[in-house]
C-alpha cells in the first residue's frame, strides 16, 4: 500500500540521485580557462588547506529509474503544490519555506501532506517498489 511516508522517500532519494548524476554542461558554462595551476598567494589558500571535498559516487540505474517515475508524479500536483513538494524533499523546513512564500507554517505543512495523500491515493492501485535501503548504492 502506497503512503504519504513512502512516497515522501522516494521524492527525497530522486533528489539525492540528480544530485549524484554528473552535469555534463559544466565545463561549457564554465567558460575560458587554463591548463595551468591556480597560483598560491599564501599558506591559507595553499592547496588543501581548506579541507576535502568529498564528491559522491554516481547514482545505481534502479535508482534512475525510479526518478523518472517520481518525476512523472510531480504532473499530478498543480505547480504550488510542486514546488513545495520538491523544496521539502530538497531539505528545505517547512518555517523557511513558509517565509519565503510568505504564508503561515502550518499552511505548508497542510500543502505539503495534501499534495504528499493526492499521489499516494493516484499510485494507490500499484504495486510498491523495492524498499530503499535495499535500492541504496
Amino acid at each position: 500500500m502506497w503512503t504519504p511516508a513512502l512516497v515522501e522517500g522516494l521524492l527525497a532519494e530522486a533528489v539525492d540521485t540528480l544530485r549524484r548524476l554528473p552535469d555534463r554542461e559544466a565545463r561549457f558554462r564554465a567558460g575560458v580557462g587554463s591548463a595551468w595551476p591556480d597560483v598560491v598567494r599564501d599558506a591559507a589558500t595553499a592547496y588543501g588547506a581548506d579541507g576535502v571535498r568529498v564528491r559522491l559516487g554516481p547514482p545505481s540505474p534502479a535508482a534512475i529509474d525510479r526518478l523518472d517515475r517520481v518525476i512523472a508524479w510531480l504532473a499530478w500536483l498543480n505547480e504550488p503544490q510542486r514546488r513545495i513538494v520538491w523544496a521539502v524533499a530538497s531539505g528545505f523546513t517547512v518555517a523557511r519555506l513558509a517565509r519565503q512564500i510568505g504564508c503561515h507554517r502550518n499552511t505548508v505543512a497542510n500543502r505539503h501532506a495534501a499534495a504528499l495523500r493526492l499521489i499516494a491515493g493516484r499510485l494507490g492501485g500499484e504495486q510498491r517498489p523495492a524498499p530503499l535501503a535495499a535500492a541504496a548504492p
